[in-house]
């Protein structure tokens, strides 16, 4: 995943652009290992805390969309948006409409969360593959980029991948940059990759949407988290007789457990933390 983080930003280097890809976040399914974070060789500070800026004009303009990829044509708002692959949002067994739906839920359960008031506006994905990372397009602050693009090693379910402003963003001086001065630094944007197989050369994952196998709501859910600024929380336990116990539960665990669709307290804390002031943050 750092071979990914550090080859997108040699190409963002090379176009003279003005952000760098960050880290990604990983979660993993049943097993030995528990999902983690993994940062660019190359980006600074390394500095975890980043965030998106209300109004932010560097995310208003974008040929795609003619609005940015947060915002409309009359300039950015306070909203942060989120788009769905079409192309490659599906997976064996499991139709477009049933994936959408189970994602168009996870991002409406962070919505709906009474401490803040967040809007979470879906933007169209124009029929073109999303995802930068995988030579696609950038369309939302939150994007879900499908099954058909990215496979990792280790029984990784899902990954996040956040990307930020620099300025200078090259060389000794390399900088993220905070322009509402809020003590964090400022998020582009962040993508979301499903993993269809449970690792190189592995049987593919279960992905269900009925809470039989790996459920995609529920990774949906963790993920989409990620994007919207929140860390992995809790700890987790390898019995040394087998099995795993995480303390406290929450499903912002880096390891799946079954079925997670509704938040737990850590979860809400968390959200109401980086989004309860918003947009005057």
């Amino acid at each position: 995943m750092r071979a990914m983080l550090d080859e997108v930003n040699a190409t963002f280097a090379s176009e003279g652009v003005g952000y760098r890809a960050v880290m990604v976040e990983y979660v993993t399914g049943d097993g030995d290992e528990a999902g983690a974070t993994v940062l660019s060789k190359d980006v600074g500070n390394k500095q975890l805390d980043f965030d998106f800026v209300p109004f932010d004009p560097r995310r208003a303009g974008t040929p795609i969309t003619n609005g940015g990829w947060s915002g409309s044509v009359d300039g950015p708002t306070d909203d942060i948006t989120y788009a769905v692959d079409q192309l490659g949002g599906a997976i064996d067994g499991l139709t477009q409409e049933q994936t959408n739906a189970a994602i168009d839920a996870a991002m409406a359960t962070w919505e709906s969360r009474s401490c803040s008031n967040l809007p979470l506006t879906k933007n169209p994905d124009f029929g073109v593959p999303l995802g930068v990372l995988a030579g696609g397009f950038l369309v939302a602050d939150v994007m879900h980029a499908g099954w058909d693009k990215v496979e990792f090693e280790g029984g990784t379910l899902g990954a996040t991948f956040t990307f930020g402003f620099c300025d200078p963003c090259d060389g000794p001086d390399f900088a993220w940059t905070d322009i509402n001065n809020d003590g964090k630094n400022d998020t582009a944007w962040s993508e979301i990759y499903y993993d269809p197989f449970s690792g190189f050369f592995g049987p593919p994952w279960p992905w269900t949407t009925d809470g039989s196998g790996v459920d995609v709501e529920t990774v949906a859910l963790h993920e989409a988290g990620h994007g919207l600024s929140q860390a992995h929380f809790g700890t987790i336990f390898f019995m040394n007789k087998g099995g795993v116990q995480r303390a406290p539960a929450a499903v912002m665990n880096p390891l799946i457990f079954g079925v997670d669709r509704v938040l737990y307290g850590t979860d809400n804390g968390g959200h109401c933390s980086i989004w309860g002031q918003w947009p005057n943050n």
